[in-house]
């Protein structure tokens, strides 16, 4: 059985860790994450917020509820090598991915679509002093680029995630094809005190025949003589004549006849 390279990622480690850790993260950090939201989205009936928040907290709890069951399945199919398993957790982070950056594009518009006096007045609490406004001023600004600065470490992250398991899938489909894969055993090189015979072309009518006159091959040059051993004549190849000229083969002669007194 042939034996394939492991692959690595961050320069030494192997791709079956990373893929083991990111699944066993995105396991627990995707139930986490969805529980809160979705414990959030209970209390919609109690405290009413606009329908804006409530399709974001759905859309929010929907894809870390999903990235849970991938972090699952990724981690199952790390402990039992099973290549089916890897492959559907890439595709599902492809996917996360895919709608995380939907998301986020949403709420960073939701965000930034706010009305920032109106954010600012909710932040003082009815002070009128010009520091409490100042701080909330600031603070809106700080709050805005944290988070536009988290989604896009996080898209990054997830990103190089993918290229993780993906390379791990790749593995584990080598190594399927290693087991599968015939080993031909060597065999051990003979010396022959002639060259093997060769096919050779003879002339008509034999055409192609295998013949000890045949030449040798490129990958079997002649050796050179030793000094004082005289080298023995080189035999050459038989020659027929050409087809035409033979009598029985004249124009206008019928086949098994001879036209030799015809000349």
């Amino acid at each position: 059985m042939f034996t394939v390279e492991t692959r690595k990622f961050c320069c030494c480690l192997p791709v079956r860790l990373g893929v083991f850790i990111l699944s066993l993260l995105a396991m627990v950090g995707g139930s986490v994450v969805a529980a809160v939201g979705w414990m959030s989205v209970a209390q919609f009936k109690v405290h009413q917020v606009e329908i804006v928040d409530q399709i974001a907290m759905y859309i929010h709890s929907t894809i870390f509820t999903l990235l849970g069951f991938l972090g699952m399945l990724g981690f199952v199919g790390a402990l039992a090598r099973s290549r089916g398993a890897v492959v559907s957790f890439s595709i599902g982070i492809a996917i996360h991915l895919g709608l995380s950056i939907a998301s986020g594009v949403f709420t960073i518009y939701s965000i930034f679509k706010e009305n920032s006096a109106e954010a600012v007045e909710a932040c003082m609490e009815g002070k009128t002093d010009d520091e409490t406004r100042k701080i909330c001023q600031t603070g809106m600004g700080v709050v805005k680029g944290v988070i536009v600065a988290v989604y896009i470490i996080a898209w990054l992250i997830e990103l190089y995630a993918y290229f993780i398991v993906d390379r791990y899938a790749d593995q584990l489909e080598d190594e399927e094809l290693a087991k599968v894969m015939p080993v031909i055993p060597r065999q051990p090189f003979e010396q022959y005190p002639h060259p093997h015979p060769q096919m050779g072309y003879n002339g008509y009518p034999d055409r192609f025949s295998y013949s000890v006159y045949s030449r040798r091959s490129y990958m079997e040059p002649r050796p050179a003589p030793k000094e004082g051993e005289e080298i023995p004549p080189v035999p050459t190849r038989p020659r027929s004549e050409y087809a035409y000229t033979l009598p029985q083969s004249a124009y206008g002669v019928s086949r098994g006849k001879d036209a030799s007194d015809r000349a």
